[in-house]
């Protein structure tokens, strides 16, 4: 059967095991030295006292057909075979045990004797077992000294119902007629019964003190199921006995029936792991997922511990998929289940639930720190670039976490749970969230039906722009807007880019929307230009467009429509998006550079990118994010990293422009490092295209704040 010290199921080399605090551990290493002092001493003393030269002398292989020494080497043989052919079961749809045939031949060896030859040929068979699979030595020691005691208790029930010595030599086993019969079939029965219990105790009694959980109840669960694998094997021990000493060439016909039991349990091994395990991945489904949460969240309320059920995607995977094909979408699903696999903490559980969804389940942890210790570090090590199809990619991927008991008591409402966490991670773009009530608030079913209403959005006219004005920082001009979409739904009212965005950007409908904000944006700037005002305007694209090599001659064809020069229109991409997929990204981002479109790196300083790395992509801005600018006048290491960015990108020749300039004092402190360009509610709000024009043509002054404005009136040109 199996060991209880083999290597866990699963692990990729090259990637460390998440950390996960580990239980005070003494006690666990001295009860696996108390087994090992054990099971060598019962071999020292059994071969002291029942040496193999009793029965495996000369005169062992005299005496007629079949001899002692025939009858012991075919038993010694079968011993060292069935242990290295064990047979895999099934347990709860996942291979859970592997039940070794050698259980009836070295009970078959323990009942003729002598002790000493059972038990080496128990612990050699072990012992090659076990260098075969590369176990380290203290679980080689210890496995082969579990079988040690196992087999030698065994046989001291044996002898002891039957009345013969413990160290006694060979001994014929006759269950033939009444006065011999009836105590020969109680005594293998006896070894039997004390093979299985003996060993399912120094099983139970080590995983009980690796986990912390009371041995009773995995003693109770793993010998009922024993008993009705491994024990129909150790009750063939007696008949592999006789006919192994009477007629050893009915052997086979013994083997025959056991193989057909291997063939048929491998055979549904492998049914059953189709049906539980995700076919291009390996990795458990949703259905042996589900299945491994309810038993370790039952375990865990039992025990009075913690459990975290966590989802994870990979942000615009489809946008990946679409661009660079199904097979390279199938490959980086591949590697990130081969890093997950190998990052995941002992005893946890990484499934596929389907497409680029993965879900984590992490059994008996203290509390929440430690779910979101580990999602940190899974996050990091699928943060690392993946090269798939000839192709670097950078793929950042979101969490959410969701704890019971705190945040449910069944495994529908964590699974349920941690998915609203982790959209609220995408939503706030955190790397992960764990959830918390108020989020159940905002993932009403009501509100998930706002991805149906979205799909007409844009064909019932229910979409619009608003404006955001941008001045020189060091005239004080309105030189252009950024472009901001908003959705006026008819029952709910305004919604805002962070309610609907993300939806939009999981499914295929961001691409319909972009394209609206580019064709509004650039019939807004012709109706500006109309009324003599000349105004360039940014357009932020998704990490789908940057992959999409259409997407230059679309944009050129939206220009010439409209009769707006290129370089009125100012592209805004993020970091993290060109990161994505850079080689695609820089032709795309050339593409548009070379019809006369400015491209803008915006939230600069939140992504992965560095100056020089983007000055491949041949940019004309760089947009430092809003979290440097606001608190610009206290935080000094603020200040220095805004002033070295201006510095460096000044150096590259590139435009800076900073975004979330709240008040007066910042706007000063942008103007004395050298900004170029700034942004933000003290210089203006989003506003409606006719308040751009008031506030350019010199009818109104920044109506939304009651800050001094910062825009200095200018008339048409």
């Amino acid at each position: 059967m199996g060991s209880p010290l083999s290597p866990p199921d699963g692990g990729a080399a090259g990637n460390s095991a998440a950390p996960l605090p580990r239980r005070p551990v003494w006690a666990l290493k001295a009860y696996i030295w108390i087994v090992i002092v054990i099971g060598f001493l019962f071999l020292v003393a059994s071969l002291v006292l029942s040496p193999i030269s009793q029965a495996l002398n000369a005169q062992a292989w005299s005496g007629g057909y079949p001899s002692q020494g025939l009858v012991l080497t075919l038993l010694v043989v079968t011993v060292i075979i069935g242990e290295l052919r064990p047979v895999p079961v099934p347990r709860s749809g996942d291979v859970a045990d592997m039940i070794t045939i050698s259980t009836t031949f070295v009970l078959a060896l323990a009942i003729v004797g002598p002790i000493s030859l059972a038990l080496i040929a128990q612990g050699v068979a072990v012992l090659i077992d076990d260098v075969i699979s590369r176990r380290s030595p203290l679980k080689i020691a210890f496995n082969v000294s579990q079988y040690l005691v196992t087999v030698f208790l065994a046989h001291a029930a044996f002898s002891l119902v039957m009345g013969e010595p413990i160290f006694g030599p060979y001994a014929i086993f006759d269950p033939v007629g009444f006065a011999f019969g009836v105590p020969a079939l109680v005594g293998a029965l006896a070894a039997a019964f004390t093979f299985l219990v003996a060993n399912q105790a120094l099983v139970s009694t080590v995983v009980a003190l690796d986990s912390g959980q009371r041995v009773s109840p995995i003693f109770a669960a793993d010998l009922r199921f024993q008993a009705m694998t491994a024990g129909v094997l150790a009750v063939l021990a007696p008949v592999a006995a006789m006919i192994v000493q009477t007629q050893p060439l009915m052997l086979p016909m013994l083997i025959a029936p056991i193989a057909a039991v291997h063939n048929s349990a491998r055979l549904a091994v492998a049914m059953g792991r189709q049906a539980s395990h995700d076919a291009l991945t390996g990795l458990a489904n949703r259905e042996l997922f589900r299945d491994r949460s309810v038993r370790a969240l039952e375990e865990s309320q039992r025990a009075g511990q913690s459990l975290a059920i966590m989802m994870i995607d990979l942000d615009h995977f489809k946008e990946i998929n679409d661009t660079l094909g199904h097979q390279v979408g199938d490959e980086l699903i591949c590697e990130v289940a081969h890093r997950l696999e190998g990052a995941r903490p002992e005893g946890s559980t990484v499934a596929r639930l389907g497409g680029d969804e993965f879900a984590v389940l992490l059994p008996d942890i203290p509390d929440l720190s430690v779910a979101e210790d580990v999602a940190t570090y899974l996050l990091s090590v699928l943060g690392k670039p993946f090269s798939v199809g000839g192709v670097r990619l950078v793929v950042q991927a979101s969490l959410g976490i969701a704890l019971a008991p705190d945040h449910g008591d069944d495994v529908h409402t964590l699974m349920r749970r941690s998915d609203i966490a982790l959209y609220e991670a995408k939503r706030e773009r955190a790397r992960f969230c764990a959830y918390s009530n108020e989020d159940e608030d905002t993932h009403t079913p009501q509100r998930l039906t706002i991805l149906t209403d979205l799909r007409s959005a844009v064909e019932d006219d229910q979409l619009f722009l608003v404006y955001q004005p941008k001045i020189d920082v060091a005239s004080g001009e309105v030189v252009g807007v950024e472009a901001l979409v908003r959705w006026n739904h008819p029952t709910r009212g305004i919604q805002y880019p962070d309610s609907f965005i993300p939806l939009a950007e999981n499914t295929g409908l961001i691409s319909s929307i972009t394209f609206f904000v580019i064709e509004r944006a650039l019939r807004q700037v012709r109706t500006w230009q109309e009324s003599g005002i000349d105004l360039s305007v940014a357009v932020n694209l998704s990490v789908r467009h940057l992959t999409d090599m259409s997407l230059p001659d679309r944009i050129a064809v939206a220009l010439e429509r409209w009769g707006v020069a290129p370089s009125k229109l100012v592209i805004e991409v993020t970091e993290s998006s060109i990161m994505t997929d850079p080689k695609r990204a820089s032709v795309v981002l050339q593409q548009l550079r070379r019809i006369g479109v400015d491209v803008s790196i915006d939230d600069y300083g939140t992504g992965h990118a560095s100056l020089n790395y983007l000055k491949q992509f041949d940019i004309d801005e760089l947009k430092i994010d809003r979290s440097f600018i606001m608190n610009l006048d206290v935080e000094s290491s603020d200040a220095i990293i805004v002033a070295s960015t201006v510095e460096l990108g000044h150096n590259l020749g590139l435009r800076i422009v900073a975004e979330g300039v709240e008040d007066a004092d910042t706007l000063a402190w942008l103007e004395a490092l050298g900004c170029d360009v700034a942004q933000g509610y003290h210089i203006g709000r989003p506003m409606s295209p006719e308040a751009v024009l008031d506030v350019v043509s010199g009818r109104r002054v920044n109506a939304n704040t009651s800050a001094p404005s910062a825009l200095r009136l200018v008339g048409s040109p």
